[in-house]
């Protein structure tokens, strides 16, 4: 039983290996909830009460490069976090509830051949776009199944989209964008009987000033017994959409975020400058316009394979990513700070701050063998 989640959230490693176009129309009903009460401080998380009188408490999640929270939401008091463990486990609560890490991943995709090889170069992910619903249909439907799972139910969730549309208007943008964000739940029933439920949180942000798009999602999972399911299933709604943003830590990530920015524009400008004496100086020298042109275009393709490479790392940065290599110098992007990372040959990988800490040596985690990974600025 516990293979199977384990598997569950080890699927984003293998999603997304085909393209094509939503041909199904599926309406969904909406669901709806109380959240009228948003939870603004300390005091207030405290004094709310959950289904069965379960107080709250505040959960800050920290944002390490600056050393402050994002923010913080409210969880039930019962729900205790778990330190570093191969089953992605965020929250665990005595009744049977357990919380996952979120997942993330994303895609860049362009019409043009020349962009998309550049991303693939600087160390991003590229495919063709595909559709929240055809994402679930031929993706995570075929894969959950596979590994014993049954489907049971999909609703859309509006308002955790509305919330993530939001959240990203606050952020600093070096590059002009239109974006688009959907939302659905997907709930399921695990070979042990258990019920499961997996948000899927999709988002589209089109570049129409340089061309190109950026489409991914977010995974939020959560397990519980049948008779816990419905009351963990609202209570963690709830604290997703009752999220409540530091202003201090957006202003600290804009500020940092605009002054690279700044300083890579000037880079640029310098190398235009330079580019263009060379330009003057083939022209004086009478070379031939073919040999201009060419200039010209590699050039071109030099500045968009730097702006790729930039706006990957300034992604990676708001979603706390970073790259590191094994022993061979392959390149993963890992969530999180945490100093030591290690990883299994099924990608499957353990971030933690304790250095004393060895996978290959304890027993819980020692039936796979561990590498250790290093940092890297490779593949940017």
């Amino acid at each position: 039983m516990k293979r199977f989640n384990i598997l569950w959230l080890l699927f984003i490693l293998i999603l997304l290996n085909s393209c094509g176009e939503d041909k199904e129309n599926t309406t969904l009903q909406e669901y709806s909830f109380d959240t009228e009460n948003k939870l603004n401080d300390q005091a207030a998380i405290s004094e709310q009460n959950n289904t069965g009188n379960q107080g709250l408490k505040p959960y800050y999640v920290m944002n390490k490069q600056f050393g402050m929270p994002i923010g913080v939401m409210p969880i039930p008091s019962t729900w205790k976090k778990k330190e570093a463990n191969a089953e992605n486990i965020l929250f665990e609560a005595p009744n049977g509830v357990k919380v996952y890490n979120e997942i993330f991943n994303s895609f860049f995709y362009s019409n043009s051949p020349q962009r998309n090889q550049f991303t693939l170069q600087s160390g991003g992910n590229v495919k063709p776009i595909k559709s929240l619903q055809l994402l679930i249909n031929e993706e995570l439907k075929p894969f959950i199944e596979s590994q014993g799972g049954r489907y049971i139910n999909q609703f859309p969730l509006p308002q955790l989209a509305q919330f993530d549309k939001q959240f990203n208007s606050y952020l600093f943008k070096s590059t002009p964008e239109q974006r688009q964000t959907d939302c659905v739940v997907t709930e399921w029933e695990g070979p042990d009987g258990k019920l499961s439920m997996v948000i899927v949180r999709y988002f589209i942000a089109q570049y129409t000033s340089i061309g190109g798009l950026d489409w991914g999602y977010t995974l939020n999972s959560l397990e519980a017994p049948k008779a816990e399911y419905e009351s963990a299933k609202n209570t963690y709604i709830n604290a997703l959409i009752n999220f409540q943003i530091n202003p201090q830590w957006v202003q600290t990530n804009n500020q940092y975020y605009a002054q690279a920015a700044q300083q890579s524009n000037a880079a640029h400008q310098q190398r235009m400058a330079s580019i263009q004496a060379q330009g003057q100086q083939i022209l004086a020298a009478g070379r031939a316009r073919s040999q201009a042109m060419d200039n010209q275009y590699n050039a071109w393709r030099s500045n968009q394979a730097a702006s790729d490479a930039g706006h990957a790392k300034y992604i990676d940065g708001i979603y706390e990513r970073r790259n590191m290599t094994d022993a061979s110098g392959n390149i993963y992007k890992v969530d999180g700070y945490e100093n030591n990372v290690w990883m299994n040959h099924n990608n499957d990988y353990i971030a933690t701050d304790n250095s004393l800490w060895n996978p290959n040596t304890d027993n819980t985690t020692n039936n796979y063998n561990w590498q250790h990974l290093e940092e890297t600025d490779n593949g940017y």
